[in-house]
């Protein structure tokens, strides 16, 4: 796998939507496998209440954030929690003065290497929280700058809209589509991605990728059926990259939504940190439930066509595996005791809120 890649804190929220496994996750079912990211995709299952939770990640600086939120969730007033991880910008009942996220975030166990790590970095969390903190966030930070600061496109007017018919009659009367085409075909150009976001690692590279249209077309056509089809004041992504911020509360992630942080804290599931490659732990035990994330976009051809028979010859009958994929897709799955669901793939891409991903979910048969 791209190691240099995985190697720092790539991600603190999350650029997937977290919902597509919470809704295919069956109730307290034995084992899940997930990659860990942000955490902010894998740690909501735990309101499912699984017995087991084993995530990994070859950064042990994705795992401490995991860490951070699970304990987070565990620990803290939700009102807290949301303002500790950045949600909101103060305490309702707080020092108009300025809330201390310091304070708050001594109140977590957390373990000396993950509470280390953290205290290093105060300055950079303590004014403003943790979820923008990563390295794509920044970038879609940046690149919302540029929308509304330098090409002057105010994107605001859509995200007012209530609903999705005055919000489609705004985006075809008034998107900025000559300035947002030109900019897109640069900002998501195969150069840009590869040379800023994926360390000379990204899976849509022409001699690699499956997807045939360019990355900036894809995009393009991609946000352009979300803005027809979704409530974009509901989503947390489109408002992170089009006004820089989580401006609309209904548009939280899933593991901001109140009840999802109560579910957690009652939840009595078992958590493993795995620091290391999905391959040499995914054979290990048995998982009912596996949430791949788009890593397999970075393996090998041959490991990517081999994934379900990675999984434990002991995974029981039913157990579903979410890929997801952006540019590059397996191209000969191998699906000897597995099924691929393609009314759910469908399902999942329409739901999807990120736009920039295809789904492949399997079934063991």
């Amino acid at each position: 796998m791209a190691k240099e890649y995985f190697s720092d804190l790539n991600y603190t929220l999350a650029n997937e939507d977290t919902r597509i496994e919470f809704e295919l996750l069956p109730e307290g079912v034995e084992r899940v496998f997930s990659i860990a990211g942000s955490g902010a995709r894998c740690l909501p299952l735990i309101a499912k209440n699984p017995k087991y939770l084993d995530v990994i990640d070859m950064s042990v600086s994705q795992l401490y954030l995991c860490e951070l939120r699970l304990q987070a969730m565990k620990t803290l007033p939700y009102e807290e929690y949301l303002f500790l991880m950045g949600y909101r910008g103060a305490l309702q009942g707080g020092d108009d003065g300025g809330d201390d996220r310091e304070k708050i975030f001594k109140k977590l166990t957390l373990s000396s290497e993950a509470s280390r790590y953290w205290m290093d970095r105060v300055q950079g969390w303590k004014p403003k929280g943790f979820i923008l903190l990563g390295r794509w966030e920044s970038h879609f930070q940046k690149l919302g700058y540029l929308f509304r600061d330098v090409l002057k496109c105010d994107f605001s007017k859509f995200f007012a809209a209530q609903t999705l018919q005055e919000q489609v009659e705004v985006y075809e009367r008034e998107w900025p589509k000559v300035r947002w085409n030109s900019f897109i075909r640069l900002a998501a150009s195969e150069y840009v991605f590869n040379k800023f976001l994926y360390k000379g690692h990204f899976s849509g590279k022409s001699e690699h990728k499956t997807e045939q249209r360019a990355p900036s077309q894809f995009i393009m056509e991609e946000f352009d059926r979300i803005f027809r089809t979704q409530l974009v004041r509901k989503n947390y992504f489109m408002q992170i990259l089009f006004l820089g911020r989580i401006a609309y509360e209904e548009g939280l992630p899933l593991e901001a939504h109140q009840h999802i942080v109560e579910a957690v804290k009652k939840s009595k599931t078992e958590i493993r940190y795995l620091h290391g490659n999905l391959l040499e732990h995914l054979p290990r035990y048995p998982y009912n439930f596996v949430s791949l994330s788009d890593t397999i976009s970075y393996l090998e051809q041959q490991d990517a066509n081999q994934i379900l028979q990675k999984l434990s010859q002991e995974t029981p009958s039913g157990s579903q595996i979410v890929i997801r994929s952006f540019m590059r897709a397996p191209t000969e799955i191998d699906l000897q005791s597995w099924q691929e669901l393609g009314d759910l793939n469908q399902w999942a891409q329409k739901k999807d809120g990120t736009g920039v991903y295809q789904f492949h979910i399997f079934k063991k048969t």
